[in-house]
């Protein structure tokens, strides 16, 4: 079971703010996933946060007992014009590069327009807020939507 990772937009707000903290919304995520029911859950990094950091430092930000459950980082496909669906596309270059086309997976993203043929699997956050405590009810039913079984 695979979450595809933004940060931008996920983790924190995406809109820029006075004293507003990067990854605040870090221990809401951890928490949920640390549930029985997602204790499987593995993620990889789709953020641009990971173009020009290795994934040591893209873990930095998350609590050392979750570090080993983010296993890595989508490619960085080039683009040609528009970005629709393009997250969409390094996914599942992903999937195919390491053989986990079959696995149950969910993206967590506040760009709907970096999707097209796999919206289903797009969990939408708010730009503006990232994940919040009131979206995880609906997170859990998507998770569970899109194959996602309990450990």
């Amino acid at each position: 079971m695979l979450i595809f990772l933004d940060f931008d937009g996920v983790l924190h707000s995406a809109v820029s703010r006075p004293n507003a903290r990067l990854f605040s919304q870090i221990p809401l995520l951890e928490t949920f996933f640390r549930q029985p029911e997602w204790e499987n859950v593995q993620f990889v990094v789709s953020s641009t946060w990971r173009l020009g950091r290795d994934l040591d430092d893209l873990r930095r930000p998350f609590s050392p007992n979750f570090h080993a459950r983010i296993i890595g980082t989508t490619p960085d496909l080039p683009r040609s014009g528009s970005l629709n669906g393009h997250r969409e596309r390094e996914i599942l270059q992903w999937l195919r590069d390491f053989g986990r086309e079959q696995d149950a997976w969910a993206a967590l993203d506040d760009l709907p327009s970096y999707f097209d043929k796999h919206m289903a699997r797009l969990f939408l956050c708010a730009s503006s807020t990232g994940l919040v405590e009131h979206d995880l009810p609906r997170l859990a039913a998507h998770l569970r939507e899109n194959g996602f079984q309990a450990a």
